[in-house]
């Protein structure tokens, strides 16, 4: 329960510019191998990616927003490799003859990292091997 708290009090104090992790999220770089209608419904679906240190510890909030509840997106794991952090998400369309209600519906969803020694490191998030976001910052 005190860390559901806690989370929401970091992130906002992150998006104020409170707490300095260095992240430069401006450098954000789309690397898709085949540009089509699907490597675009990825990209715009993911929203935002947030670094946050609580105790020592690294943990990424990821978000996105998906047209409705039967468009689906699922967590399918973190490797670490030097200083390299991916997150694989997969998403999965609805079927074609699905009926489903037209309303936003958000996901997001807290990678824990763990300890991390000081230097820079990128994060690559990507949705079906497509990267969707690529983003640096220091531990200290």
């Amino acid at each position: 329960k005190t860390m559901r708290a806690i989370v929401p009090i970091v992130l906002a104090m992150l998006l104020m510019g409170c707490i300095g992790i260095n992240e430069k999220s401006n450098e954000t770089t789309i690397v898709p191998t085949t540009p089509n209608e699907t490597t675009s419904k990825f990209i715009s679906y993911f929203k935002q990616a947030v670094v946050m240190k609580i105790d020592g510890k690294y943990k990424v909030m990821v978000f996105f927003e998906l047209p409705t509840p039967c468009h689906k997106i699922k967590f399918e794991g973190m490797k670490i490799q030097d200083n390299t952090i991916t997150i694989d998400f997969r998403y999965t369309p609805p079927k074609p003859d699905e009926k489903c209600i037209q309303v936003l519906q958000k996901f997001n969803e807290t990678v824990n990292i763990g300890r991390l020694d000081k230097g820079n490191y990128k994060i690559t998030i990507r949705v079906n091997g497509v990267v969707v976001k690529e983003m640096s910052f220091d531990v200290r």
